[in-house]
């Protein structure tokens, strides 16, 4: 299978490749194509059976904060060039990378894609959600097969340890590499999240990627399981120092209490359930990073 993937030096697109060693990757990262520039679209040619679209201007809570707008102006930019480059390239299939975030902040229980269209989004997220949200509209437009893949709470090796770029099991290492005696939490640890091990994700594409036929929808990416954020950081404190105190915050930081993704529609499109428990995925996590 010949694979062209955008993005392949960010989180998700450089542990694909791993995924299925045997296909025909064409690897694009900002370097050989500036994806907020139209001009280099041109310099990508081929014949490709899947388009996997992992690129994008992102981050954690800090760096939502601290770009707000620009997220929005770089990331349309982006979509504008990549639409382009499909135009140009028509490939037999298209697979855009989306997230959580385009689900609306009201949304309760397990979250399935029928909630998807309510845009009342939480502030935190707001700029990168509408992004998404355009994505999918334009998607749902198109004329070639094409899968929308709305991740959960991404972990594990390699993910991101800056204080700008990291979600919460990268910034919760990182604060356990550099603190030996205690580490100050932001809220009460109360909030529920659906935490997927790296590998359960990219497999999950990738078997999209081989579905002959495409649903031409969204999907989630999930284990459909959620774990609170005050056991993921007990589980990962014990694996890296259990000597090291908790000192959790206050409840107004908490964020949305509950945020879940049904997964029943990825488990009847490609007949898989995410395998990693928490705590192996965290073994395997810090192992990585103790290494490094």
């Amino acid at each position: 299978m010949k694979i062209l993937l955008l993005g392949s030096t960010g989180y998700i697109g450089s542990n694909l490749v791993t995924q299925r060693p045997n296909w025909s990757w064409t690897t694009v990262s900002s370097g050989q194509c500036n994806l907020l520039d139209k001009t280099t679209i041109g310099n990508i040619q081929g014949d490709y059976d899947v388009v996997i679209n992992a690129a994008g201007f992102y981050g954690g809570i800090v760096f939502n904060q601290q770009y707000q707008k620009e997220i929005l102006y770089k990331n349309l930019e982006m979509t504008s060039n990549v639409w382009r480059l499909l135009d140009q390239l028509n490939p037999k299939k298209f697979i855009n990378i989306g997230s959580a975030c385009l689900y609306p902040r009201t949304a309760i229980n397990q979250i399935s894609e029928s909630q998807i269209g309510d845009r009342n989004y939480h502030p935190s997220i707001k700029y990168s959600a509408m992004v998404k949200h355009l994505q999918l509209d334009l998607l749902k437009n198109y004329e070639f097969d094409w899968e929308y893949l709305i991740l959960s709470n991404v972990y594990g090796p390699g993910e991101h340890l800056s204080f700008e770029k990291s979600h919460f099991v990268g910034s919760l290492v990182k604060k356990l590499q550099d603190n030996k005696n205690y580490v100050t939490m932001l809220g009460t640890g109360s909030a529920i999240r659906d935490f997927i091990y790296i590998s359960d994700v990219t497999e999950a594409i990738c078997r999209y990627a081989e579905l002959p036929k495409s649903t031409c929808s969204a999907t989630n990416i999930s284990t459909g399981n959620g774990t609170s954020i005050f056991e993921m950081t007990e589980t990962l404190t014990d694996i890296v120092n259990p000597d090291v105190k908790i000192m959790w915050g206050d409840e107004k930081d908490n964020g949305v209490a509950y945020k879940v993704l049904n997964n029943d529609k990825m488990v009847k499109d490609i007949d898989y359930r995410p395998s990693t428990s928490i705590n192996e995925g965290l073994i395997k996590t810090w192992d990585f990073f103790k290494n490094e």
